[in-house]
């Protein structure tokens, strides 16, 4: 995958930050974390992690949600409290990983567990989204915002979906997939719709 701000550079550094929504599967966020280079829980995902047998680098937030015996069995130099309310935990931790120049973060537990914590967290990964390559990951999906031009080498069948969810999108070209689209606009309420579309091709 590479999105139009993403660079190519083999140095690129990569982090995993856990939020405090639903616990992702193991296995996928085994397989992200062994690759990580900086592994962060935003407050409460402290607790899931803990859980899950797991240490983050650092835990980053308010601190309001991280139980008390997790937070004691972490060094302080793994605490980062930033008391400030402007902005959600999920804000401040991809804010931590940018101040540490990391090109690709991958989010688990974004969904906060509620529609309008999901919602704050879509906003948060469009504010961030041309600083560096953001991935939400749920159990059954993934998402992130595109600039420019997105390349993903994916199974026939799987299903994608091109949405404009913060605005209208102009010039949309797809290749692969069941549904082209050939310069078409992607409005919100209007037709064409981008959702349930199907690779045809690698």
């Amino acid at each position: 995958m590479r999105p139009a701000h993403e660079n190519s550079s083999a140095s690129k550094r990569i982090a995993v930050v856990v939020c405090n929504g639903g616990a992702p599967s193991r296995g996928l966020l085994l397989q992200k974390w062994s690759a990580a280079d900086l592994r962060v829980a935003a407050d409460g995902g402290g607790n899931t992690l803990a859980g899950m047998g797991l240490q983050p680098d650092v835990v980053v937030g308010d601190l309001d949600s991280l139980n008390p015996e997790v937070r004691e069995s972490l060094p302080p130099e793994a605490i980062c409290h930033v008391p400030e309310q402007d902005t959600n935990d999920a804000d401040k931790a991809i804010r931590y990983c940018l101040q540490r120049e990391v090109a690709e973060i991958h989010l688990f537990g974004a969904d906060g567990g509620r529609a309008d914590q999901f919602l704050a967290n879509l906003e948060v990964m469009l504010r961030y989204s041309r600083q560096a390559r953001l991935v939400q990951w749920t159990s059954r999906e993934r998402m992130e915002f595109i600039h420019g031009s997105w390349q993903e080498t994916l199974a026939p069948e799987t299903v994608v979906s091109l949405l404009p969810v913060f605005g209208r999108v102009q010039g949309v070209v797809t290749s692969g997939l069941a549904y082209p689209l050939d310069g078409h606009s992607l409005i919100p309420g209007q037709s064409p719709s981008g959702v349930s579309n199907r690779v045809t091709d690698e």
